[in-house]
């Protein structure tokens, strides 16, 4: 039991010193200005009822409430390109991305191959999942506690690439399980 709990400390302190922000840096890159966030269309296309409809009005309830995102999932996400692959319950596929910029949602948008034609360098995160998981996770009160207990589940599968973002995910299945 102490050795188990010695792991357990010891891990928790590799991530705290992984995740400390890095003070001090400084760029060269000129005037910086800050990037325009997502918007959620006022008259989507696709219908009240439409499952890309509903993640982009998260998305954008997600940056308004950007204050109350749980400071581990916002360096997840960061600054990443997310790819999302939904199976949806009409037997079709859903391809969207979600282009991070400072932990928030910078742009989404969906396409119709499986491999986004817009991306330059790929997905740095993917998840795939179904129609019904995503409806579970976007209707839980808890929406992160939730989508932890369908990974565990094996109903929602979220790969990350590089060692920082593949622990953090972990740290994150800790915390939430």
């Amino acid at each position: 039991m102490v050795l188990h709990s010695k792991s357990m400390v010891l891990g928790f302190l590799l991530i705290v010193l992984l995740l400390l922000p890095i003070a001090g840096a400084s760029s060269e890159a000129g005037d910086i200005k800050e990037a325009e966030l997502f918007k959620a269309d006022d008259n989507p296309a696709g219908g009240e009822n439409d499952l890309f409809t509903e993640l982009s009005e998260k998305a954008e309830l997600y940056n308004e409430n950007f204050d109350e995102v749980p400071m581990l999932f916002k360096r997840l996400v960061a600054s990443e390109e997310i790819a999302l692959r939904i199976k949806l319950e009409n037997g079709t596929m859903l391809y969207a991305t979600a282009i991070m910029r400072g932990g928030k949602v910078g742009e989404f948008y969906s396409y119709e191959t499986e491999n986004d034609p817009n991306s330059k360098f790929g997905p740095t995160i993917i998840v795939e999942t179904d129609e019904q998981t995503v409806r579970k996770v976007l209707d839980s009160d808890d929406p992160l506690r939730e989508a932890v207990k369908s990974m565990n589940e094996g109903d929602l599968d979220v790969e990350c690439k590089g060692f920082f973002r593949r622990t953090v995910l972990w740290a994150i299945k800790q915390l939430y399980s």
